[in-house]
């Protein structure tokens, strides 16, 4: 397990704490301090247990390269990460641990997440991502399809995949569009971590670098997709992935409408992501699009645009009656 940190003297106990507390007691828990000027590495230190080892960067050298260490350090047949402010539920490493042995064509698998405040108490709302392989292809296309907290995969793949430090944000959905491009790759339909959300995520503090590094990663795989684009159709398709403070009007939903058919043929002749995956994603981002336009343009009207649309069909076809299907027990557990 590596946990990469910096100054998170308030959260890492509780990280720490949550993997020396698994069901699964054979690993190696590698903290990553990368020049914190607080107490992470005290903190880190005082679990007299010895699976702990601790890693020191002299200086703050960014995520890239925490990642990095952890991947060179890493001695265990399995990598698994956790960030720093978030925890994992007890079962976490035993469950993914076994889902790798009995899966072997699988090079990574993540999980469902749950949420927690600030003070770690539990909170509602699950995060359930795509599950299967096909579809996760597609759902990179808009946005990142894993947790970085939730991934556990195979040591001699992930090291072969190490983090671009011209990514200081997004290196996770860098990592995770390359590694989808020649591997099997998944999502567990359980509940195993839960992410803290606080004001100091970089999430929340870095939304412009994060949109730039998003075009820069989606032109590329939209170029594969077979797709011609302007730099304002780029622009949408980044906010069409993940709408966060963005209200889109008639308008937008009309581009997105028009956009997102548009995706679907081009797929259907370079055959870049599976199809299905595609249609299922397509009617997610789609539905996503109507729901928060909802402020602008009422609630009946965004439901009449949503269905009206043959997009909204995707969402009962098998690939998306499947992952309903899946999602219900993370939803109707989540909070257990």
């Amino acid at each position: 397990m590596i946990i990469p940190a910096f100054n998170r003297a308030h959260f890492i106990g509780d990280a720490v704490g949550s993997i020396l507390d698994q069901t699964l007691e054979d690993m190696e828990v590698l903290v990553v301090d990368d020049g914190s000027s607080d107490d992470t590495v005290e903190v880190a230190l005082s679990f007299r247990d010895p699976r702990l080892r601790v890693v020191r960067h002299e200086r703050n050298m960014g995520i890239p390269a925490a990642r990095n260490s952890g991947l060179v350090e890493a001695q265990g047949k399995f990598i698994a990460w956790l960030d720093s402010d978030d925890i994992a539920r007890p079962t976490r490493l035993q469950e993914q641990v076994e889902h790798l042995e009995r899966h072997p064509r699988v090079a990574m698998v993540g999980c469902c997440a749950g949420r927690i405040s600030p003070e770690g108490k539990r909170k509602r709302g699950i995060r359930v991502p795509p599950l299967a392989s096909a579809d996760i292809g597609a759902w990179l296309l808009f946005r990142s399809a894993f947790q970085q907290s939730s991934i556990t995969g195979r040591a001699e793949v992930l090291k072969a995949y190490a983090y671009d430090k011209d990514y200081p944000v997004c290196e996770d959905l860098d990592m995770f569009q390359r590694l989808s491009e020649t591997h099997v790759i998944e999502n567990m339909p359980r509940v195993l971590i839960d992410r803290r959300m606080h004001p100091d995520q970089t999430i929340r503090m870095e939304q412009d670098a994060i949109r730039d590094r998003k075009a820069r990663l989606f032109s590329h795989r939209l170029r594969k997709l077979g797709m011609t684009f302007s730099d304002e159709d780029l622009r949408r398709h980044v906010l069409l992935g993940n709408p966060k403070g963005f209200v889109p009007d008639a308008e937008f939903l009309e581009w997105a409408q028009h956009w997102l058919h548009k995706m679907r043929v081009a797929n259907r002749r370079t055959r870049y992501v599976h199809p299905d995956g595609l249609r299922l994603t397509s009617a997610y981002f789609w539905g996503l699009a109507c729901s928060v336009a909802t402020p602008a343009i009422g609630r009946a009207k965004a439901i009449r645009t949503f269905a009206r649309s043959s997009l909204a069909a995707g969402l009962l076809s098998g690939h998306g009656r499947r992952w309903l299907r899946s999602a219900a027990p993370p939803f109707a557990g989540g909070l257990r």
